[in-house]
């Protein structure tokens, strides 16, 4: 299963590439007007809950250039925290903890932005008492790669479509998320889909997610998305341990993303 995720996120990179250089307008992917703030930072924030599992995370990228409506270099650290538990003919609890900083490079289009990624990677998974069988467990530090990208919700599109996704030595951690759906003013709506996995199994997740956007003053966006749907799990693995992502059954997820900046220009109001 992680091959085929880390073909996926290859073909989606040498598949888009051609399009970096197509000569489109370049416009914000927050507000997607030619006279409103410019955003410097966005500051994302959330958390998961699956069957004998959660975690929470807080993470923010920065613009080099200070302004994320146009290409250029982006900063990202992200962090997070975790405890989940399963009971193999041995009841184990576990604790997951994580830490990277990544520097990428954006390139904004018209209807779509794209970043990719490279840095370092932390995970601790701590578990008790110590499960043989489970190979993730202990501190690894490891070089990680990950992409973003996502259609603009403000650019007028009738449809969303995003694909993110991580890979990590550090444990073969990995996650690629890919969403489809309609978009009404910003606020979208659809179908998503997750691969995910660490070298102790692989699990797959299908549900539907919902988002929508809100200025809370002239510099400050956000933006927040929920979903929710039902996680499978490798049998193979499932038979010998577990996992930070948990057992077969239902998930939920949410996130919001906080936008900063400083207003250049007076709002263009709809």
């Amino acid at each position: 299963m992680r091959r085929h995720a880390l073909f996926a996120l290859a073909a989606l990179v040498a598949s888009s590439i051609p399009a970096f250089a197509d000569g489109m307008d370049k416009r914000s992917p927050v507000m997607q007007n030619f006279y409103g703030p410019t955003y410097s930072h966005t500051i994302f924030t959330g958390g998961e809950v699956a069957r004998n599992s959660w975690e929470g995370y807080l993470g923010t990228i920065v613009a080099l250039n200070r302004d994320l409506s146009k290409d250029g270099v982006l900063l990202r650290a992200m962090g997070s925290y975790g405890q989940y538990d399963y009971n193999f003919g041995l009841a184990v609890d576990g604790t997951s903890r994580q830490a990277d900083l990544m520097i990428g490079y954006q390139w904004v289009r018209q209807h779509f932005n794209l970043a990719l990624y490279a840095g370092v990677d932390f995970i601790d998974h701590d578990l008790s008492p110590f499960d043989n069988n489970n190979p993730a467990q202990g501190r690894e530090t490891g070089f990680k790669v990950g992409i973003d990208l996502e259609s603009h919700r403000y650019s007028g599109l009738p449809y969303y479509y995003a694909l993110e996704g991580t890979y990590s030595t550090a444990f073969d951690t990995y996650f690629l998320m890919g969403r489809l759906g309609a978009n009404r003013s910003g606020t979208i709506f659809g179908v998503e889909g997750w691969l995910l996995g660490d070298e102790s199994g692989d699990a797959q997740r299908l549900g539907g997610f919902v988002g929508f956007g809100r200025e809370l003053r002239s510099d400050l966006f956000a933006e927040m998305t929920f979903s929710a749907g039902y996680q499978f799990t490798d049998d193979e693995f499932a038979a010998l341990c577990g996992s930070f992502f948990g057992g077969d059954g239902a998930y939920a997820m949410m996130n919001v993303s906080f936008f900063f900046g400083g207003e250049r220009h007076r709002p263009l109001k709809p």
